[in-house]
Formats: C-alpha cells, sequence, structure tokens
C-alpha cells in the first residue's frame, strides 16, 4: 500500500468516525498519530508526510482545502457510513420531499465579470473546434462562464482567469479527470491571452 492509498483510507475511516466530511491537519494528524507511525515506523517526519499525500489528494481530486488554517473536505466518496444509514430511513412512499437545509461554503463570483467576459470572447464555447453553443428560448446563445484558476484555488475574479465554455465542456473542466482537466487549462489560459 502506498503512503497516499494509506493516507486516504485513514482520513476515510476518521471522517465516518467523527461523522463529518470536513478536517482540520492537526486534528487529523493528533488523532492518527499512532497508526501513522505504526505504518513507516523508520520515516521521522510523519508530519509533513502526511501534508505531502493530502497535496497530492488535493491534486487528485479526492480533498479540497477549505482556507489557510489547514481545512480540508473529504471527497472521491459518495456517502460517509452515517449519510449511508440516513438514506435507509427516508421513506420514499411520501409524496412530498422531506425538506432539510444543508450549510454551503461558497466563493461569490462577481457577476459583472461574467458579462465582460461573454462582451469580450463572444457566447461560442471556447474550446478547439466545439459547436455545442445553442439558442435559448429568448433567442440568445446558452454560454457558461468558467473560471479558468478555480477561486478556491487562488484564482481571481478577472478577464485573464474567465473563459466562455458550452455546458459540456464547463463539467469537463471541473469534473474530468486531473489530466484531462490541467490540459484544458492549459488551452483555455492560451486562448485567453491570445484572445486578449
Amino acid at each position: 500500500m502506498t503512503w497516499k492509498e494509506f493516507i486516504y483510507r485513514e482520513i476515510i475511516e476518521y471522517c465516518n468516525r467523527k461523522e463529518s466530511r470536513t478536517f482540520s491537519l492537526k486534528d487529523f494528524y493528533n488523532d492518527k498519530e499512532n497508526v501513522i507511525s505504526g505504518f513507516k515506523p523508520k520515516n521521522l517526519h510523519r508530519l509533513a508526510k502526511v501534508r505531502q499525500q493530502l497535496q497530492f489528494l488535493r491534486n487528485d481530486g479526492l480533498l479540497t482545502f477549505l482556507d489557510n488554517s489547514g481545512h480540508y473536505t473529504l471527497r472521491g466518496i459518495n456517502l460517509l457510513e452515517k449519510e449511508k444509514e440516513e438514506t435507509f430511513s427516508i421513506d420514499i412512499s411520501k409524496e412530498i420531499p422531506e425538506k432539510r437545509e444543508y450549510l454551503v461554503e461558497t466563493y461569490v463570483r462577481n457577476v459583472g465579470w461574467a458579462k465582460r467576459a461573454k462582451e469580450t470572447f463572444g457566447f461560442y464555447c471556447m474550446f478547439p473546434s466545439c459547436n455545442n453553443t445553442f439558442i435559448k428560448e429568448d433567442g440568445t446563445p446558452y454560454i457558461e462562464v468558467h473560471h479558468i484558476i478555480p477561486l478556491c484555488s487562488g484564482g481571481e475574479d478577472g478577464l485573464w482567469n474567465l473563459s466562455v465554455l458550452c455546458a459540456h465542456h464547463h463539467r469537463v473542466a471541473h469534473f474530468a479527470e486531473l489530466k484531462t482537466r490541467f490540459e484544458l487549462e492549459k488551452t483555455l489560459l492560451q486562448e485567453v491571452k491570445f484572445r486578449m
């Protein structure tokens, strides 16, 4: 088992036990220090190794870094054990779905930049040779504005960091495997630089 596989497995166990996807590096390491030291006893720089593995897991899209205080959110699995239990208790015979409130942290985007991106880059997907744009009911083309470097990864609300994509390529930019996302990011940054 590699370090990355080991740390990811321990994160899943830790999140299941505390019934939360969000955790801090400090809390995770303090809870798992004995298990981590038993995995590779000769490694004397365990905290640094864990931090490195968290970065690798972020690169793979299995973790999201939330802020500058070392907090992460687990990705890559659909449901924690407690969340699975909750789905079993839902009565699907009800005609009206049960309402639940969730607190979601998100980054506020400046809609003025989105408008400017459409004015500058047009209403056709910037992915090479894509013709997926369609006309909406009101007669205008449908296009989505995409932050090339996400705000949560240090990207800015600025024209240099915005592109216009069809719905399909916008999903590719967010959910494809890492290599495809990286290549698309590189392509879009070059295209924006060329058009500006």
